[in-house]
């Protein structure tokens, strides 16, 4: 892995992913400091208020607005009323992690928090409630949903695959045919059926651990295929063999010698699978299966915000969670072929292709200039 962030350097844009990730992964761990306010805080009177920070006189402040239209929710600007936006604001009471309890967040204004004008980052939605602070929050079920269920996908499909793939026979069928009865269904529709059958009366951690558990079971099979089909490789090596007329158990050569050469898989199968999760999860929040209220998601602040297309043309601000949603799933995508770059064997037999074209341009050119013909002694042209 530190030859990999090496590499990074030379692939900007899976770097700047990786960055943008980093980011985004942090503000989720630190969502109730950084969030200004709670998700179900609502400010009556401010539907669909619009973003109202400004920069004004050499700081950042909240400026006031007016609705003057209740059915449009028109607002304009009240010139000259700003209100101060600090760093490290009071504001309600809070337990960050659910542990430690504190006032103070990154930001905001006054030293009430809810009783100064409020600061709307991205706007407020059809309740007035802060969209910053609920995409923030939403970010720890979109994100965390899209790594759980690849941990729990990908050990199921090392456990099945792996099985199939070094013991063979009637256990190798079994498999297979369960992961073709999986496969043979479209994905989203088997999640779709599976989730429709089930309550739909659950609070927000039963929806969370059945989606998770929903996208695991149906997501192992594809990635249980290609490991069956290395692992049956990889058990005729001859260290393998050896393994094995050394009286070595199998489990032991599974998980010492066999999975080794398998990491590289499993590592590029974790960083293309996380954003298919996450688009699934968002899938079924929009359509109503999924996260429910009190609990936000990116998925469920789409369904609840754009409902129509003249809220997209007068509230724009809306879209914001469409974006976090697009740039994640670009960000593991770009991180992900990186990835697979780098683990590909041609890249490592041959380390010169995996290199921007202009640096490959400007060493074939500096090696020109730095070979002449050599020169005997005698000043004539070896070549000569």
């Amino acid at each position: 892995m530190g030859k990999f962030f090496v590499y990074l350097k030379r692939r900007p844009l899976a770097f700047a992913s990786l960055v943008f990730l980093f980011v985004f992964y942090l503000v989720m761990i630190f969502a109730e400091f950084i969030a200004p306010y709670a998700p179900v805080t609502a400010f009556p009177g401010m539907t669909y208020h619009p973003p109202n920070i400004r920069f004004a006189g050499g700081a950042f402040r909240a400026q006031e607005a007016r609705a003057v239209n209740t059915i449009t929710w028109k607002y304009v600007r009240v010139r000259g009323a700003y209100t101060a936006i600090t760093f490290l604001a009071k504001g309600a009471p809070y337990r960050l992690w659910g542990v430690i309890p504190m006032e103070r967040r990154l930001f905001g204004t006054g030293s009430g928090g809810e009783e100064a004008y409020p600061v709307f980052l991205l706007g407020a939605d059809h309740l007035g409630r802060d969209l910053f602070s609920r995409i923030v929050y939403g970010s720890r079920i979109s994100l965390t949903i899209g790594f759980i269920a690849t941990a729990i996908s990908l050990a199921l499909a090392v456990l099945f695959g792996g099985l199939a793939g070094y013991s063979g026979g009637f256990a190798d069928w079994a498999v297979m045919r369960a992961a073709e009865f999986f496969m043979l269904v479209p994905g989203l529709y088997l999640i779709l059926f599976l989730r429709s059958i089930l309550s739909s009366s659950m609070d927000s951690g039963k929806s969370y651990m059945l989606i998770t558990l929903i996208l695991s079971v149906v997501g192992w099979p594809g990635t249980a295929r290609t490991i069956r089909g290395l692992v049956h490789a990889i058990k005729r090596e001859e260290f393998v063999m050896n393994a094995q007329l050394e009286m070595i158990p199998s489990p032991v050569i599974i998980v010492r010698h066999i999975i080794p050469q398998i990491a590289s898989l499993l590592i590029v199968s974790i960083a293309l699978s996380v954003p298919g999760f996450i688009l699934t999860e968002t899938t079924l929040s929009y359509l109503g299966l999924g996260i429910v209220d009190p609990a936000v998601s990116w998925g469920s602040l789409i369904k609840r915000d754009i409902s129509t297309l003249s809220n997209l043309k007068n509230f724009p601000w809306l879209l914001n969670p469409v974006w976090c949603l697009i740039g994640v799933t670009l960000a593991f995508n770009f991180l992900g072929d990186a990835l697979r770059d780098f683990y590909d064997p041609y890249s490592v037999i041959f380390p010169r292709a995996g290199m921007p074209r202009r640096v490959r341009k400007k060493e074939k050119s500096s090696r020109v200039k730095k070979s002449p013909a050599e020169k005997l002694p005698g000043g004539g042209d070896r070549h000569a």
